[in-house]
């Protein structure tokens, strides 16, 4: 019997369970990034401008959505990393790490958002808006911007180096623009000009949950069998020999 393998730029490793946990992540992430994006702008757009800090209860919303959507982010991540090749497990790996770090950062500066800041006076602490107010500069702001812009943009550019060749070209391509345009959004808080971090905001609000949705497909797609050579059938007549 002859042995027929997959080319090693297109198989797509992993178990059925690994698949269908990134499938579920994925679309998890994309439906709560456009649940994110509407309450985002219905906020803004009560408050009449975009250069004043979201209020409340819009803020408050957004907050629990980024909750929600950063364990999933981070089990999008694990599967993509059991899910990838072998000889570039090195990349998925380091795209797994850089969004578990930035999972974690954004969970605590929305914790403490919601449960630590908003209970405090901020006239009884010294310094209460350059520590804890969404407006730059302040701590929390910057942190954030750490766990979007930076951390997030080296985890998808590290996922699109996991899927290669032609099959994955669209969710490659996705991933790195959203990647870039993340990146590029920490040229704001470096050069004191906020308005650079709508780059980043577009990359991660608009462009990754479409990254999203093609990794569902990437997800779907894959031969269940994948990650076991398959075995060709003898010839008809060989057989009956």
């Amino acid at each position: 019997m002859d042995v027929v393998e997959e080319p090693v730029a297109t198989r797509l490793p992993g178990t059925r369970h690994d698949r269908v946990a990134g499938r579920w992540a994925a679309w998890m992430v994309a439906v709560l990034s456009v649940v994110y994006a509407v309450v985002v702008g219905v906020g803004f757009g009560d408050l009449g401008n975009l250069v004043d800090p979201l209020p409340d209860p819009y803020l408050a919303v957004a907050e629990v959505l980024i909750l929600l959507m950063a364990p999933a982010m981070v089990v999008l991540m694990a599967a993509v990393h059991a899910c990838a090749p072998v000889h570039l497990r090195l990349y998925s790996l380091l795209a797994f790490g850089w969004m578990l770090v930035a999972a974690c950062l954004t969970m605590t500066v929305h914790v403490v958002e919601l449960v630590v800041a908003r209970r405090i006076e901020p006239a009884a602490v010294p310094g209460y808006d350059r520590l804890f107010d969404f407006a730059w500069p302040s701590m929390l702001y910057a942190v954030d911007v750490v766990a979007w812009d930076l951390l997030l943009g080296l985890s998808l550019a590290c996922a699109a180096l996991v899927f290669p060749g032609q099959r994955h070209r669209a969710v490659r391509r996705v991933l790195l623009l959203s990647a870039a345009l993340c990146l590029v959004g920490l040229v704001g808080p470096a050069i004191d000009v906020m308005a650079w971090r709508g780059l980043g905001i577009l990359g991660y609000v608009v462009v990754f949950p479409v990254a999203c949705v093609l990794l569902t497909r990437v997800f779907f797609a894959a031969d269940p069998d994948s990650a076991v050579p398959r075995v060709a059938e003898p010839a008809r007549l060989g057989a009956d020999r």
